[in-house]
């Protein structure tokens, strides 16, 4: 049944991990710069500056959160195969982690260096953990569907 209260579960953090495309992530306020960070792109606040980070130091972060849409919306899908849809789910939860991780302790510290400024942290930010949060729900939805079938089959 797809109107099971995981799959809603599943759509709120499919929602949240989308709306990291909209929202920013963080902003460095410097003395030589001031940068905003999008799931995508860094965006200077300053006209003409030069961002001293590369092209693909973005690559990890986008990428993770593809996969965790992607993993998302195929978990919703697979309602009638409760245990490869918890097997998603899992692999969902480790990405969101690694995600969060990668962010917090990677991307903050090499923002800071590149503006040599404080980060602030965004609205965006706060939406993986969100993510995370439904991801856990769902899992554990999944978890009790499951308990109840094979409940079911022993009665049989």
């Amino acid at each position: 049944m797809i109107q099971r209260i995981q799959t809603v579960y599943l759509f709120i953090a499919v929602v949240a991990m989308g709306a990291t495309y909209f929202f920013p992530l963080a902003s460095v306020y410097g003395n030589a710069d001031s940068l905003v960070l999008y799931t995508y792109k860094i965006e200077s606040l300053v006209p003409d500056s030069v961002i001293a980070l590369p092209d693909y130091f973005l690559w990890p972060l986008l990428t993770l959160t593809i996969l965790t849409i992607i993993l998302g919306i195929v978990a919703i899908f697979l309602y009638k195969k409760r245990m490869r849809q918890l097997n998603i789910v899992r692999f969902a939860i480790i990405a969101l982690i690694l995600m969060i991780a990668l962010f917090f302790f990677y991307y903050e510290k090499e923002l800071g260096v590149a503006a040599d400024g404080i980060v602030g942290y965004e609205t965006g930010s706060y939406l993986p953990v969100v993510s995370f949060i439904f991801f856990i729900l769902a899992y554990r939805g999944i978890i009790h569907d499951e308990k109840l079938i094979r409940s079911a089959d022993r009665l049989r």
